[in-house]
């Protein structure tokens, strides 16, 4: 006859073996995704106007004055802080040589990209200014305005198109081609109106903030290849960074990225660019 609490005991140890090798498992993967996401980069910055802040312009506004005239939209070309020289709009990303392919990269779960990402027609003007997505990513085109707008994109390998948008309207675009450089959108209907689209295959891209700030965040550690662009100048081609200065016509510079955090401080660009 079975000994009932020899099985009992024999069951229980098998059980604690069982679950000591969970946990074991449990704690090499979130060790080692911990790990992984200690690997990845971050690249920070700062770019600053040197010389006179310029006033942005208030634009000239020849249709639905009643509506548009209520934020009147400025000239957003050239936006300059006027107490700390941050240059706003810049447009930061990386690039690849051809043939040039990136490690693939799990994002952890807060940080995944949305599905979609919205560029709305507000206060007569496009918001956001520039509009960041990537190839994976859906384009949404919007309304906020009480009047209609058309929205006409300028792409080049993309497929171009003009969008009637009524109010409170949304009409998507998927944008399967990488952009090789920022592309203009405008609005027919109210010729005041541009924006610019940015897209990629990867979501390495930054625009500067309003105090010339930008972070690039999850960067795969090496020597990756940067291109700075601001639409008035262009490429960036000249520019002074902590290193010393930097030029090349194209706005694009080397830079190694480490683990962890890659601060390049101010980096400071002359006005003289922008004429």
């Amino acid at each position: 006859m079975v000994n009932s609490d020899s099985c009992i005991g024999r069951f229980s140890k098998r059980l604690k073996s069982v679950l000591s090798l969970l946990v074991i498992a449990t704690f090499v993967v979130v060790t080692s995704r911990g790990a992984f996401a200690a690997e990845l980069g971050m690249l920070s910055g700062r770019v600053v106007f040197k010389g006179k802040p310029p006033v942005a312009d208030k634009l000239d506004l020849n249709k639905d004055l009643a509506i548009c005239s209520k934020t009147h939209p400025v000239d957003e070309e050239l936006l300059v802080d006027a107490k700390d020289g941050g240059l706003t709009n810049v447009v930061v990303s990386l690039e690849l040589a051809k043939g040039q392919k990136l490690p693939e990269v799990v994002l952890p779960k807060d940080r995944k990209l949305p599905a979609e990402v919205l560029m709305t027609n507000k206060d007569c003007r496009f918001e956001p200014h520039i509009a960041v997505l990537t190839t994976k990513q859906t384009l949404v085109l919007g309304n906020d305005d009480p009047v209609a707008h058309n929205t006409l994109a300028n792409l080049f390998y993309n497929t171009p198109f003009n969008e009637a948008i009524g109010t409170g309207a949304t009409i998507k675009k998927q944008l399967t081609k990488v952009e090789r450089r920022p592309a203009q959108v405008s609005c027919p209907i109210h010729a005041w109106m541009k924006g610019w689209v940015v897209v990629k295959d990867h979501p390495y891209v930054a625009v500067s903030d309003s105090h010339g700030q930008f972070q690039i965040r999850d960067l795969p550690p090496g020597e990756w290849t940067f291109q700075f662009w601001q639409e008035k100048a262009g490429y960036l081609s000249k520019m002074t960074l902590k290193s010393g200065a930097v030029e090349d016509k194209k706005g694009i510079y080397k830079l190694a990225i480490k683990p962890g955090e890659n601060k390049l401080g101010e980096i400071t660009v002359d006005a003289s660019l922008f004429e």
